[in-house]
This record gives structure tokens, sequence and C-alpha cells, in this order.
């Protein structure tokens, strides 16, 4: 767990992940809805649950580069899948985004 840590806080500090920042908040909810949404409330104003967490709760409680880093690299025990395999760079600025935007709805 440390090592996975550091390692992301490593990928994030060099601009591993270069668009951070540039999604598309409508392409981002359109993912949500396909890969996200039976797991996760993804809705505006979701209840603040933890396991797993909403939508509205992770915008609130983490920055657009933990959302990032942790859609490339879930908890090592967690039963998220592992997005990277599915989604594109792209993909996943339009997620982040989508859930950043949550925040800011409220």
């Amino acid at each position: 767990m440390r090592i996975t840590s550091t390692l992301l806080a490593a990928a994030l500090a060099c601009g591993a992940f270069p668009a951070l920042a540039q999604g598309d908040v409508e392409a981002g909810r359109a993912l949500a809805e396909e890969n996200c949404a039976r797991c996760h409330d993804i809705e505006p104003g979701g209840a603040m649950k933890t396991m797993p967490p909403s939508f509205a709760s992770i915008a609130a409680f983490r920055t657009a580069d933990e959302i990032t880093g942790r859609i490339w690299f879930p908890p090592m025990h967690s039963r998220m899948p592992p997005m990277h395999m599915i989604l594109t760079p792209q993909d996943v600025d339009s997620l982040t985004d989508y859930i950043v935007s949550l925040e800011a709805a409220e």
C-alpha cells in the first residue's frame, strides 16, 4: 500500500497524467452512467456514503489529482475494477471533471 501511494505521488508530481483538468463534463457523466453507476451514486447531491462513496462525497473530500489517481490506481483491496484497462486518458479526465463539477453543484 505504501509503495502504491509513493508511486502515485511520484507520477502526479512529475506530470505522468498530461491532460489533467481538460476533460468534458458531459462525456464524463455518460462514462459514469456506463461504468460507475452500478456501484456509485453518481447524481449531484448524492448521499454522503463511504462504501462505495457517492460521487458527491468524492467531490467534497478529494482534489482533482486525488480523484484521477484513484481512477487510475484503485486501492489494492477495493472492489473497484481496474479502470485503467477500460478508460482512455481523455476518458479519465472527463470522468474526473464530472466528479469535480458535483462539488460546485451543491
